[in-house]
């Protein structure tokens, strides 16, 4: 079990290496992408690449026998600013989706190396060139779907068998971006991304319920959440509310809309949508009424440090932020045994507990070389994901190396639920850069509550505008035929 559990730990790594690629698809992308990527934590594993022993074979042989067919080119090319799938000096072990395709199909991963800054520019110069390359990562939705039309992504459908049983539980998931009449985005897996992060000796201290009791009661919304916030706020007296890069986006879909988003394989805009506008309202009143950060007074930077100190109330971010040694997030957070989250408070008018969720997916790079066996590998993505002794690895490396509680591994499964129950994504970013620029805008788009602005103003300055990107854009996709 030793061996066995040093190789699964790898698609924990994978899974983190996933939230750290989704990073991109919130704020500027220019900006914000390049903060993430600094201040994230290298994950460390114990052992980065070893010998299998019979054991963990055994149990490898027993896994890929849940996979079918052969393959007849072995190699597929995996084009990014990282590699979350070989043993690397950053941390990763192995992953098991790799363990698999070797067992498996004798196949092998080709790590094509760019930049964070040059990776689609660089995509389609070798695509220009005719290099081959295979399939990237597409969780973070930051090129998807505006890389259909522009001739950077194939369709995988007349690869795909959509009658084997790995697939079955994510069709729905993958027919929810559909272009057109066909499949461009390989999704995997919907996953936890956001969490309300808290310290619950300021909670105790305030004489607040805590958040994570009111949620297993269902009480868990924006009306007590902005009850908390207006209670301690007091900046006068060093008492901030909500802290975050990222808190405009993951409250916005917890009312279930989102601004972008795939109708009958067709780009549409919600921003007339009155859940939409309910949600940006309630954020427009967080920012009227002082609950929200002021970062405008701190040289515009987050300070979370300040939930350690008892300074500040709640920070939304990833929770890639708590999946690092806790000597790290408790300088920020506060000593270990008071550090909590909470999935991002449910919208009261909604039907449903929405949350803005991950997303494990990929592309296929136009004119790969082997689409078969991206394919093939994405099926061992789908039995790495299921396989018990991962879930019970990944639980094993919360606790030992993230120094998680029972509790807040317990509140992680709750929020994986949610949002494989009631997710939302959005495609504002992904979507035309002339759509992107204006909706994604702090000034005069989705985010632009946050900066004061009322949401009917923001509305009726960009729907119309947005209509004729959205409007251009399906119909570049009907003339691909």
């Amino acid at each position: 079990m030793k061996n066995l559990k040093k190789i699964f730990a790898g698609f924990t790594a994978l899974s983190i290496a996933g939230s750290f690629a989704a990073c991109s698809s919130e704020g500027d992308p220019a900006e914000t992408t390049t903060a993430e990527i600094t201040t994230t934590p290298a994950v460390t594993v114990e052992i980065k690449s070893e010998t299998l022993s019979s054991e963990a074979q055994e149990q490898i042989g027993n896994a890929a026998d849940q996979l079918t067919g052969e393959l007849e080119n072995k190699t597929i090319k995996w084009f990014s600013f990282y590699d979350p799938f070989h043993a690397t000096t950053s941390g990763n072990t192995k992953a098991l989706s790799l363990e698999l395709f070797e067992t498996k199909y004798g196949g092998e991963i080709e790590y094509i190396q760019t930049t964070w800054e040059n990776r689609f520019n660089d995509l389609s110069t070798k695509i220009i060139g005719g290099d081959g390359v295979d399939f990237i990562a597409g969780g973070d939705l930051d090129s998807f779907p505006r890389g259909v039309p522009n001739g950077q992504y194939q369709s995988f459908d007349q690869y795909m068998d959509w009658s084997n049983p790995l697939w079955a539980e994510q069709q729905a998931l993958n027919d929810q971006f559909r272009i057109g009449n066909n499949h461009y985005l390989i999704c995997t897996q919907s996953t936890a991304y956001y969490g309300v992060m808290y310290n619950r000796s300021t909670i105790e201290a305030n004489g607040f319920d805590d958040p994570a009791e009111l949620f297993d009661k269902g009480e868990w919304n924006w009306d007590t959440f902005k009850s908390m916030l207006t209670d301690f706020c007091d900046p006068d007296n060093a008492q901030y509310g909500l802290d975050g890069w990222f808190n405009e986006k993951p409250l916005m879909m917890s009312a279930g809309v989102p601004s972008v988003s795939l109708k009958d394989g067709k780009l549409t805009t919600n921003l007339k949508d009155p859940n939409l506008e309910r949600a940006m309202n309630f954020m427009y009143d967080l920012n009227t009424s002082g609950l929200k950060y002021d970062m405008n007074l701190f040289g515009w930077t987050e300070h979370p440090e300040n939930i350690g100190t008892g300074n500040e109330l709640f920070y939304i971010g990833g929770l890639y932020t708590l999946e690092s040694d806790p000597e790290i997030w408790t300088k920020t957070f506060g000593e270990q045994e008071n550090v909590m989250f909470v999935p991002v408070p449910k919208d009261p008018n909604a039907d449903k507990h929405y949350v803005a969720a991950g997303l494990e997916a990929y592309l296929l790079c136009k004119g790969a070389q082997n689409p078969d066996g991206v394919m093939r590998f994405m099926e061992c993505v789908l039995v790495a994901n299921a396989d018990p002794q991962t879930q019970e690895l990944a639980v094993e490396k919360r606790k030992n190396d993230f120094g998680w509680s029972d509790e807040m591994i317990e509140m992680y499964n709750k929020s994986v639920q949610l949002a494989r129950e009631n997710p939302v994504y959005d495609l504002c970013v992904g979507g035309p850069q002339d759509l992107a620029d204006i909706v994604d805008s702090a000034e005069y788009g989705i985010r632009a509550a946050f900066a004061g602005t009322e949401w009917a103003t923001v509305r009726d300055e960009v729907s119309d505008v947005a209509e004729i990107y959205i409007n251009e854009f399906n119909e570049q996709v009907a003339a691909m035929g």
